[in-house]
């Protein structure tokens, strides 16, 4: 009987050996199947990239499309206008009768109308560049509500999978404790425990799998495509090494580019635009009646305080003065006639009698204008402070984290060995798994809050954080083409980029010169009529210079070099913001050898505001030189210069170097030649005996 059994049992085995074996057989079958579907459910994913996201949330905002119409709607607006100013000018001189035989006669504008005619279209061009930026602005504006959002997103997936692997280990615990239960080698008060803990994570794993749920349909909304399935998205988390030795940079860089700042710069230049027309046009009506106001005006348009209560007693009596002219009576033989029906049209206040005050009102403008822009700096350059000192915090925070987080693995692994072996109670390996977990919550809420910050900053100093991790230089001067997160669409080939700073009256100048180019360079000079402004550039940094006026100048050239070796000089439109660099490679150059004394260059102090004149001799004898004027008159002081040294002058006094003769001299005081300047090729030849 008892073989029949023990035979028995054995057969009972042995079929729930065949089970167990037979499931394990359909479960890795379908676990093989379930995994393969996944990989090409996965490789059928497309990688959502947060480059790609910016693009298209640009491309589909709204808010971008209407400052796009609003630059258009404001050329419309100065076409318009002046348009209309040439009409109403046209208008006014002509001679106009109506068949009713109504007749005008030309007149003269009022100041109202002078004003009108020369400052409405410098405002509207100012209205022009508010809009240009305001349009950079926005692209500033949205890729940050997309960088946020995206992190959000990736924060959750990776929360989601975290305690997804929570669940299924709590879950492996429960199970393996519920089993121990039976046999009496567990306690309930643990199974209730992990049961507990079980559950709310399972809660928290559907709360964050609603906002996922939420925040994929805003972002599919933003960029007008649905990623709420299809996509994985990359790792948005970026390291970025920023030292307080940049802060500086970063600040100059962010007070370039802001939107507040720049808007109150153009205020402060409109202001002051409308200050110096009305001015201008009082200057000119009234002449040296004007005198006894000129130094307030000056005073404001120097940055100086302005004494209103003496500025509207003086503006008063200016008033008083430009009147008094046709007060009291004119005496014609016997009959007095009042003075004041001699008074024109124009004449005394008539003038500006629709505003009267309207010069004392333009200084107060202007020098409240003046202040909001100081207070608007000083206001940006402590924000940038702040959320820099912001950053350090927070990435010292997300680095302890990590090494909390790593610290606690350590502990945790020794803890469940000890646990395994009897030495540590369940209760306390739960206490130290509960403390790994949430240091590993907080580690990734501490990412998410450091690249958060991140990206704000970079928001805040206008592309100023990314354009150091795209590699520029601590002094900001790398040349990273294309600043917006929108790629522009540009010329083949070499480039040039033209860059006004209306915020400091100054101008950058860069260029492209790609990678495969048939010609090596290496560095660049800016030159206009043959004066060089500023200094050689390496070709992928910024020139950055004081604004130039370009009104009177004739040629304006980027000079090319291949470490010192010359390679061509383009000459480029200083009115256009980029252009093509046409280079001229493998010139034949016929040279005359038996009329060349040397070279010259002449550059421009833009902190003297001299000429330099330096010379090299071919002759090794030429010692000394002098410059002569058409007149024959020295430029500069009567005395021969070195030509170790440079001739210096003031850049006013600046004559086209063509009408100019250079006199050559040996040691002694010899005249040994006379020459003139080839201006174009920046040579001296001998000046031929006529």
């Amino acid at each position: 009987m008892r073989r029949e059994e023990t035979f028995f049992n054995s057969i009972q085995m042995i079929i729930r050996r065949s089970m167990a074996l037979f499931l394990a057989v359909i479960l890795f079958g379908a676990y093989v199947l379930a995994d393969g579907n996944l990989m090409r459910a996965e490789a059928a994913d497309k990688v959502l990239t947060l480059k790609a996201c910016r693009s298209l949330a640009i491309q589909n905002s709204m808010d971008y499309e209407n400052a796009e119409d609003k630059i258009e709607s404001k050329y419309a607006e100065y076409e318009s206008a002046v348009k209309a100013i040439k009409l109403k000018e046209a208008s006014m001189r002509q001679f106009r009768w109506s068949p009713l035989l109504s007749f005008k006669f030309p007149t003269s504008p009022d100041m109202a109308e002078a004003s009108e005619f020369q400052y409405k279209p410098v405002a509207i061009q100012y209205d022009i560049k508010i809009a240009e930026h305001t349009l950079q602005d926005k692209t500033y504006e949205i890729t940050e509500k997309v960088n946020n959002l995206y992190v959000e997103i990736v924060v959750l997936q990776k929360t989601i999978a975290f305690n997804e692997r929570r669940v299924e280990a709590l879950e492996e615990g429960l199970a393996r404790n519920q089993a121990k239960l039976k046999i009496g080698d567990a306690k309930q008060a643990d199974i209730d425990s992990i049961s507990k803990k079980l559950e709310s994570i399972k809660t928290s794993i559907a709360n964050n799998r609603r906002t996922l749920e939420a925040d994929l349909k805003k972002l599919s909304t933003m960029l007008g495509l649905d990623v709420t399935t299809g996509y994985k998205f990359e790792s948005p988390f970026v390291e970025a090494t920023l030292s307080r030795d940049q802060l500086d940079a970063l600040i100059k860089y962010t007070e370039d580019r802001d939107e507040g700042y720049y808007e109150a710069c153009i205020a402060e230049a409109t202001a002051r635009a409308e200050l110096t027309t009305n001015y201008n046009l009082v200057r000119n009506k009234y002449g040296g009646d004007a005198n006894m106001i000129s130094s307030y005006v000056n005073s404001a348009l120097n940055g100086n305080a302005v004494n209103k209560k003496g500025f509207k007693k003086d503006y008063k009596a200016f008033l008083d003065k430009i009147d008094s002219y046709w007060k009291g009576k004119k005496r014609i033989l016997f009959i007095k006639i009042p003075r004041l029906w001699f008074k024109g049209d124009m004449d005394g206040t008539r003038y500006m009698e629709d505003d009267p005050y309207v010069l004392y009102q333009n200084v107060l403008d202007y020098v409240a204008a003046s202040n909001e822009k100081k207070t608007a700096q000083m206001n940006l350059d402590q924000s940038v402070e702040d959320a820099f000192n912001n950053y350090i915090s927070v990435r010292n925070s997300y680095q302890q984290y990590i090494k909390d987080v790593d610290a606690a693995e350590e502990t945790l692994t020794k803890n469940e060995m000890l646990n395994r072996i009897g030495e540590l109670s369940f209760e306390e390996y739960d206490s130290s798994m509960d403390s790994y977990e949430e240091l590993q919550n907080s580690m990734l809420d501490a990412m998410k809050l450091y690249t958060q910050t991140l990206y704000s900053f970079d928001r805040l100093t206008c592309g100023g954080v990314s354009a150091i991790l795209a590699g520029t230089d601590a002094d900001m001067g790398t040349a990273v083409v294309g600043e917006s997160y929108i790629e522009k669409n540009t010329a083949d080939g070499a480039y040039y980029s033209l860059r006004s700073i209306i915020q400091s009256q100054e101008f950058e100048l860069a260029i492209n010169i790609p990678d495969d180019f048939e010609v090596e360079i290496t560095d660049y000079e800016l030159w206009i009529d043959n004066i060089k402004i500023g200094d050689r550039t390496p070709k992928d940094k910024k020139l950055r210079h004081l604004g130039l006026t370009v009104d009177s100048v004739t040629e304006v050239k980027i000079r090319l070099y291949a470490g010192d070796e010359f390679i061509d000089d383009c000459i480029i439109d200083p009115s256009a913001e980029t252009g093509p660099l046409t280079i001229t490679t493998g010139y034949d150059i016929k040279k005359n050898e038996g009329d060349l004394l040397g070279k010259f260059t002449l550059e421009l102090n833009s902190v003297t505001g001299l000429m330099e004149l330096k010379i090299t001799p071919d002759d090794d004898e030429v010692k000394k030189f002098k410059v002569l004027n058409e007149e024959g008159k020295p430029l500069g002081k009567d005395e021969l210069i070195d030509v170790s040294k440079s001739l210096t002058y003031l850049s006013i006094i600046q004559q086209s170097m063509d009408t100019l003769r250079i006199e050559l001299y040996d040691e002694s005081g010899g005249l040994l030649y006379t020459g003139r300047f080839d201006d174009m090729n920046g040579l001296i030849r001998k000046l031929e005996e006529e």
